[in-house]
């Protein structure tokens, strides 16, 4: 199959049509359209439906949107191990890591050696979140992902346990939300509440929901964001409370965590990979996340 053409199909399909496409390649628009109905000649099936809004895919579309994302990735992600080999490495390794990194020593140790012991394989670092990790790595973005997930998150992906955390309501030392101590989820009732967006965190996000259904309450939630830094600095400031690990508060002197009876869920920091990759940069960083375990 023609890459060249796979390319500007995926284009057509992220853009929603044909012509806003031709102008984001930027390439003429007949141009275009001939390239798509090339590559349906050569797969031998219809891809598009076109209207007046734009293009859908059909069922064969959708089929090899799926896939040829993930094709250009792992094609992508040859082209960068084979630079790497280039320039004297043996081999390549992208590893997704949580944005709040810096909170948790075991991930950079485990970095740091890795590193240290494996100095011919190229190590690139992408800071993501935990949903859009999980996404990168199933569609080959990235090898590998260091973070909070449960297995039963998505079955596509092989885990490695790093760490278990208690959640917590992180909330502004400065800026009480309670008059007393809190015991429970009650006590933030009607206290503003930050959250991460579901596409962000899904696993966790429904968890959290669970908590507060079986507690009988209605959030107040009057933000959400995605990504730790800006919730953590919205607490701080005292806008409100978030349900985060609670170390996230450790060793912050604007910021205090409580661990409720009624919040009784973790979150579990993970080695993730997709199922059947075939790796000797991930083997070897498996049996390194082992011997710290």
């Amino acid at each position: 199959m023609d890459t060249k053409k796979l390319k500007y199909f995926l284009a057509v399909v992220e853009a929603g049509s044909i012509t806003r496409a031709a102008g984001r390649i930027p390439v003429a628009q007949p141009a275009l359209t001939r390239q798509i109905r090339l590559l349906e000649e050569q797969v031998g099936a219809r891809l598009l439906e076109r209207d007046r809004k734009g293009v859908s895919l059909t069922h064969a579309g959708q089929f090899l949107y799926d896939h040829g994302r993930r094709l250009m990735a792992e094609l992508d992600s040859v082209a960068k191990k084979a630079r790497a080999i280039s320039d004297g490495y043996s081999d390549a390794l992208s590893i997704g890591i949580t944005t709040i990194h810096s909170c948790i020593p075991s991930i950079s140790n485990l970095i740091s050696r890795f590193r240290a012991e494996h100095p011919s394989i190229r190590l690139a670092l992408e800071s993501m979140l935990s949903g859009p990790q999980a996404r990168a790595i199933v569609e080959g973005e990235i090898d590998a992902g260091i973070l909070f997930t449960e297995r039963e998150d998505d079955p596509r992906l092989a885990y490695l346990p790093i760490a278990r955390y208690r959640m917590a309501i992180v909330a502004s030392r400065r800026h009480p939300l309670t008059e007393s101590l809190p015991t429970e989820l009650r006590a933030f009732a009607d206290a503003p509440f930050i959250r991460f967006s579901r596409d962000s965190t899904p696993g966790s996000y429904d968890r959290v929901d669970r908590c507060f259904h079986q507690a009988g309450i209605v959030p107040n939630t009057v933000q959400e964001c995605h990504d730790d830094i800006t919730i953590r600095s919205l607490v701080a400031a005292g806008m409100g409370y978030a349900i985060m690990p609670s170390i996230m508060a450790r060793g912050e002197n604007d910021l205090v965590a409580y661990e409720l009876d009624d919040l009784p869920i973790s979150s579990q920091l993970m080695l993730a990979w997709r199922k059947g990759a075939d790796s000797k940069p991930i083997d070897a960083l498996c049996r390194m996340v082992c011997r710290s375990a």
